[in-house]
């Protein structure tokens, strides 16, 4: 969300710049992929985190820290099957990345530049346990605010 308000007046020959708009740009594409779940194994919950797969890059006229939330269920699908998953910016075990506005804090350098932010996903044990083989997907859409 980008709230700006800019003015430009002329008065004679004289002109007032415009205002540098503040504007971040996101990566798409960014996945997070789980591997092989064998679930006859007792090796406890699956993490993984998106590596350097996700960037965001602000310019400096983003003054506050940008924020990100998730919207829509965090579940991978194989048929009718649905296996629920946790999305997190701290750590597999972190805190879930909210669902809705206001989002989790984004702390990095407002220079244009890419900056990798990383998504960590978690499948809990307990919930691929019972479920068939096959293979599970799903998608989640990310909302920058800033």
């Amino acid at each position: 969300m980008i709230r700006c308000l800019a003015a430009a007046a002329m008065l004679g020959s004289l002109a007032v710049p415009a205002m540098a708009t503040p504007q971040c740009s996101v990566a798409t594409g960014a996945q997070l992929l789980f591997g092989t779940v064998v679930v006859l194994e007792r090796t406890g919950d699956k993490t993984t985190d998106s590596a350097s797969s996700f960037w965001i890059n602000c310019n400096s006229e983003v003054i506050a820290a940008p924020q990100m939330y998730a919207t829509g269920a965090r579940v991978m699908q194989s048929g009718t099957q649905q296996l629920p998953f946790k999305l997190s910016l701290v750590s597999p075990g972190g805190g879930d990345l909210p669902a809705g506005s206001p989002g989790t804090a984004l702390d990095f350098p407002h220079n244009g530049a890419n900056q990798t932010v990383t998504l960590y996903g978690k499948i809990l044990v307990s919930d691929f346990k019972s479920l068939p083989g096959g293979l599970y997907s799903g998608s989640v859409h990310l909302t920058i605010e800033y």
